[in-house]
Formats: C-alpha cells, sequence, structure tokens
C-alpha cells in the first residue's frame, strides 16, 4: 500500500498552464464549428432564397433572371437537385443543348437522388437527347424511365413518336397499344396503318408474302383502311399475280366507296393489259349504286363514255358530276376535250376560262398545309395521321 502511493505519488500532474491551453483549444474549435455552422446555415437561407427567386423567375416567363438565380442556389447548397435540374433545362431551353446535357448527366452518378429526383432527371436527359437530334439515346432514356414509371404516358407517347421518326413500326404499335391500354381508348384505324406502313417496308425489301399478310393484319384491325386494300393490290400486281391483284382493289368499292377512286387508274391501266378493260364501266355504276353522288366515279365513267364514241352520254354525265361539284377539274377537262370533238369553240373558250381559276389535283395536310402529288396517311412535314382529306 505505501509502494502504491508512492508511485501515485511520483506521476506528473498537469500544470495550470498546460490547461489553460487545453481549453483555449478546445474553445476555439467549438468557436469554429458554431461559426461555420452558422456559415452554412446562412449560405442555405441565401440558396433558399435564391431558389425561390429562381421559381418567381420562371412564373414570369424570365429565363435569364432565373437562370441567375439558380446558379447562385447551386454554388450556395449542392444538394439542391432540383435547381440543377432545372439549370438545365433554362440552357436547353436556350439552345445550349450540351451544357444542359453534361450538367444533367453529371447528377445520374449521385447516390442521394429520390425516385422522383430519378424520374425528372431522366425526363429532362430525354428532351436534351431530342434537341441534339440523337434518337437512339432518347429512347434508350425513356425506356430507363419507363422502368421506374410503366404508366408514365409522356414517355410512352414521346416514345411512339421516336418509333415513327426512325420508322421502327412494329415497336410503335406495341406501344402505341400500351397507351390505349391505359387510356382506355382504342384507335383500330391508327393501329392498322402501323401495319400498312410494316408492310410498305416489307414490300421495298422485296418481301411481299409476308407484305401480303402485315396488310391482311391491318384489314382485320379496321375493314374500312384504304391503304390496306392499295399494299394488299399492289403486293400481288409485283409479283405478276394480276387477277388477285384486281379482286384486292375492287374489295376496296364495296369497303370504301368514298376512296374507291384511290385504285381507278391501278384498275383501269391492270384490266386493260388483260384486255378486260370493258369491265371498268361496269364496276363504276356499281359504285355508283352505293354512292350516287361520286363525282370522281361519274367522271371517270364519262370518260370511259367518252374514248368508247359514246359521247352524248359521257356528256350528260359530265353534266352530272359538275351539278355535284361544280369546280371538278377532271370533269371540266374532259368537257373540254368532248367540246373539240363537237368544234364548239365558244364553250371551250369558257370552260378553259374555268380551267384556269383551278390548280391541278393536289392533296392538302389539313394540320399544316403540306402538298402533296398522292395519296398520304402520315403528313411528312408535321408527322400527323389521317390529315390528308383524301
Amino acid at each position: 500500500m505505501i509502494l502504491f502511493l508512492a508511485q501515485v505519488s511520483s506521476r506528473p500532474v498537469f500544470s495550470l498552464e498546460t490547461a489553460v491551453i487545453v481549453l483555449a483549444v478546445i474553445l476555439a474549435l467549438g468557436l469554429a464549428v458554431y461559426g461555420l455552422s452558422r456559415f452554412r446555415r446562412s449560405r442555405r437561407r441565401s440558396s433558399a432564397e435564391s431558389y425561390i427567386r429562381a421559381l418567381r423567375e420562371l412564373i414570369r416567363g424570365d429565363q435569364e433572371g432565373a437562370l441567375r438565380h439558380l446558379k447562385a442556389v447551386v454554388a450556395g447548397d449542392t444538394d439542391n437537385i432540383d435547381a440543377y435540374i432545372r439549370l438545365g433545362d433554362i440552357l436547353r431551353e436556350q439552345k445550349e443543348p450540351n451544357r444542359a446535357l453534361q450538367i444533367h448527366r453529371q447528377l445520374t452518378v449521385r447516390g442521394d437522388l429520390t425516385p422522383d429526383d430519378r424520374k425528372d432527371l431522366l425526363k429532362s436527359l430525354v428532351l436534351d437527347y431530342l434537341q441534339l437530334d440523337r434518337a437512339d439515346r432518347a429512347i434508350s432514356t425513356i425506356e430507363e424511365l419507363l422502368s421506374l414509371d410503366r404508366k408514365n404516358l409522356w414517355a410512352l407517347e414521346r416514345l411512339v413518336q421516336l418509333h415513327e421518326q426512325e420508322e421502327q413500326w412494329e415497336q410503335a404499335l406495341s406501344v402505341q397499344e400500351r397507351i390505349f391500354k391505359i387510356t382506355g381508348r382504342r384507335d383500330n384505324a391508327l393501329l392498322a396503318l402501323y401495319e400498312v406502313q410494316q408492310g410498305d417496308q416489307l414490300v421495298s425489301g422485296e418481301n411481299y408474302h409476308k407484305a401480303r399478310l402485315k396488310y391482311k393484319d391491318a384489314i382485320r384491325r379496321d375493314r374500312r383502311c384504304a391503304a390496306a386494300y392499295l399494299g394488299l393490290g399492289d403486293a400481288y400486281q409485283q409479283e405478276g399475280r394480276l387477277d388477285e391483284a384486281v379482286e384486292s382493289w375492287k374489295q376496296l368499292f364495296s369497303a370504301v366507296p368514298q376512296r374507291a377512286h384511290l385504285v381507278f387508274r391501278r384498275l383501269e391501266k391492270t384490266l386493260f393489259e388483260q384486255g378486260k378493260f370493258g369491265e371498268m364501266a361496269n364496276l363504276y355504276r356499281k359504285l355508283l349504286d352505293q354512292d350516287k353522288d361520286n363525282v370522281r366515279a361519274l367522271t371517270a365513267l364519262a370518260n370511259i363514255q367518252e374514248k368508247k364514241g359514246d359521247i352524248q352520254e359521257a356528256f350528260e354525265t359530265c353534266r352530272q358530276a359538275l351539278q355535284i361539284q361544280p369546280d371538278d377539274l377532271a370533269a371540266h377537262q374532259l368537257m373540254v376535250s368532248m367540246y373539240q370533238q363537237m368544234g364548239a369553240h365558244q364553250e371551250i373558250a369558257a370552260l378553259l376560262q374555268e380551267l384556269v381559276l383551278h390548280s391541278p389535283e393536289e392533296y392538302v395536310c389539313q394540320n399544316c398545309g403540306y402538298l402533296s402529288k398522292k395519296p398520304l396517311w402520315r403528313c411528312p412535314q408535321c408527322h400527323r395521321w389521317r390529315t390528308f382529306d383524301l
């Protein structure tokens, strides 16, 4: 016991000077931590105020003001994910998609993104890639977004547009069906046109058998799909199967009599080659039994009558067409031809004066005004479906 006390008493004891130094160090560290905490709180408050100002500027439509405040936000608060995303979005809207993409891509590696943050970020990345015309990356990014939110209509609608742009018709059809399933609205006529586009691609590759299967699938989806009857007949014609081509085109007369004119020239040419041109007049008469005011059928019938030398009959048929549609160009042209044969020069002059007022038949997109000399199902300019008055 005496030995133990001796050992304790022999240990060095902190001097008052040492204790003061230790306390001073502790106090200094405490003040530093407190000061840093206040500084951070101050920066956060400043960043929060800048963020609120940025949102107000966005609401007002002042992108420059919002951009300035958002830069202050991210400089003071690196945890504000939304500010980074909005900053990139403004840069993209100011036609700086590469800078926008750089900011947005840097965010993808962060581990503190919430599910909603990630979805917002992926949406912004899609828009970046679209502005940069990088369709493949936009598609893959949309698919990543859909893996997080399968029913995201914004993503699905843009995915359809991209597949259409890339002429990936099978994928476009599949995505469109997903949209219809979510919305509860179904448009079989549109789905049929996707089948037609697939058929047209197969025809371009000279795979006529598979093309015909696609056209038949389109008709099963929509019996009134005029494009499918045209394509089906064309695919048969390409292989020299003219009887089947004629039968396919004839189906359009009963399925959609208002659009039967789309196959008039095809039928006339093919039946003429087969030595069966006389059948055309009967086809036109049957069509007129279904649709008595079909001006194109009347004009086509008058044209055949004129070629056969039945001028008076052709004249009356033409008059009937012009009573229904006084500005029909084809009927006027045929009347001029018949007046020439009759030597009626005054009547020719009057008709020619009317013809000057009309341009050759063109198909006009009702959405953007695009002009086409052939019938189209999708406008190549505005990419809208079924905007041409066929």
